[in-house]
């Protein structure tokens, strides 16, 4: 809008400013990179041990099970048969041979050794075999005493290698040694009957359950680590922007005790100066000291908003409605705009809903952020006001054309004392926030060197339960 028309805004169309989102990765603590360290140990060494003892005891009982429908199948068999004569009366061999040929068909069997009491063996599929001792043979013993012994590769390496391994196929890593023990009619063990199994289907299905317990423990040992590290990621992430709090309060805190001396020494100055435009107002120069006044009063108020918002303190929130308050700031500042050249568009709704907030607090921040971007406007330019509702508030723009930001400037534009201008002192904006923060809203810039800066507020509406206060 042209300073040549009265300096009021009315709605115009919204105009667009490009800009650069910089995304700025903070280094994480000490602590907490210690801790992704040790529970990544932590989760692997766990992940490893359950993988490791679940698919143990997945394979042992798949094979324990596949190894007593042996011992039922042979035992079956004997009976009928009569195997178990054949240990007691070695010359009736009446049927045996066919006894042991249906064993040696069986499904999935490699090798099959007969042993009598005495650790003999008595028949094998190995003819060669026959008439041998068994010799070290710790599941033999353990069967001869009545127990289903079974010994496989899945289970645990073998402690030594056993003569009868000899007799097997090269391929036959995971084969399965059953010994059955074989009980006569009053349940006395008369001799034992030692299947070295392929069976195929279980071997591929006790893989099958090993590799998928390995990759359910693997996920759920990262799923575990992801989750831990991103909450305490979190949690540090919290802390920080705690700490940032506290740093910055306690650097406000500073600007309070200063503003407080800063006031104590300009208040009497400038009633000084006040007093003394008062009086030149009386001759010809009345409009130069109206000037002088005025500026007078705005500084006086200035160092009373200072005073007030640099400390904690009490809210007088009530309904504000941000038109009138951009009209009345643009108007504030209708002069400086004159003299830069700088034209205002104003973009908002003719039903513009208020805002809910202490009015000297939020007009404070507004003015603080107006004269930022004239500031960055020095030969020129344009300031773009907006306010778009949303549902959970209002959204306001203050955008300029001006100079822009640097990406590392804009990281710490709302750090106490830290400025970019060689006149200021870096409180502006830090109370900008501040003021913002305490009305239940926020504040955020975006900028681009040479193009301009944008500071983007959220401010609450007014709640329908809302009272203004008496």
């Amino acid at each position: 809008m042209d300073r040549r028309r009265p300096w009021r805004c009315s709605g115009m169309t919204s105009m667009a400013f490009p800009t650069v989102r910089s995304l700025f990765a903070r280094p994480p603590l000490f602590w907490t990179r210690r801790f992704a360290a040790l529970s990544l140990l932590c989760v692997v060494a766990t992940a490893l041990a359950s993988a490791t003892l679940l698919s143990q005891y997945v394979a042992e009982r798949m094979i324990r099970h596949n190894a007593e429908l042996a011992q039922d199948f042979v035992g079956s068999l004997l009976r009928m048969h009569r195997g178990d004569q054949f240990f007691v009366n070695r010359s009736d061999t009446r049927g045996i041979e066919l006894l042991f040929g249906e064993l040696a068909r069986m499904p999935g069997l490699g090798h099959a050794n007969v042993f009598d009491t005495g650790r003999r063996v008595v028949w094998s599929t190995n003819p060669k075999a026959i008439g041998g001792d068994a010799g070290a043979n710790h599941e033999l013993d353990q069967a001869l005493t009545g127990q289903l012994e079974v010994e496989s590769e899945l289970l645990a390496a073998a402690s030594f290698i056993k003569p009868e391994h000899a007799f097997l196929r090269n391929d036959a890593l995971d084969a399965i040694e059953v010994y059955i023990p074989v009980r006569d009619a009053g349940s006395k063990v008369v001799g034992v009957v030692e299947l070295y199994m392929q069976p195929e289907h279980l071997l591929n299905s006790v893989h099958k359950m090993t590799r998928f317990v390995w990759m359910a423990c693997v996920l759920s040992g990262l799923v575990t680590y992801l989750a831990m590290v991103g909450l305490v990621m979190q949690a540090d992430r919290q802390i920080a922007r705690q700490q940032r709090t506290i740093v910055a309060n306690e650097s406000l805190v500073a600007v309070g005790d200063m503003a407080s001396a800063v006031a104590h020494g300009l208040r009497n100055p400038l009633a000084a100066i006040r007093s003394s435009a008062e009086l030149i107002a009386m001759g010809p120069e009345r409009e130069q000291a109206g000037d002088i006044m005025s500026e007078v009063d705005r500084l006086q108020a200035w160092i009373g908003k200072l005073l007030a918002y640099a400390q904690q303190g009490g809210r007088a929130l009530g309904p504000v409605h941000l038109g009138d308050m951009f009209n009345h700031l643009v108007g504030m500042h209708a002069a400086r705009m004159d003299r830069q050249g700088v034209t205002v568009q104003c973009d908002w709704p003719e039903t513009l809903p208020s805002a809910w907030a202490d009015a000297p607090a939020l007009e404070q921040a507004l003015d603080n952020l107006i004269s930022n971007a004239l500031d960055a406007m020095p030969q020129g330019g344009r300031l773009h006001l907006s306010v778009r509702p949303q549902d959970k508030g209002l959204i306001v723009t203050v955008a300029d054309t001006g100079v822009g930001i640097s990406p590392d400037d804009l990281q710490r534009v709302f750090t106490p004392f830290h400025t970019t201008k060689r006149t200021g002192i870096g409180v502006g904006l830090p109370l900008a926030r501040r003021s913002i923060e305490r009305l239940g809203g926020s504040l955020r810039l975006k900028s681009t060197l040479g193009v301009g800066t944008q500071a983007i507020l959220l401010l609450p509406l007014q709640s329908a339960g809302a009272t203004e206060p008496a």
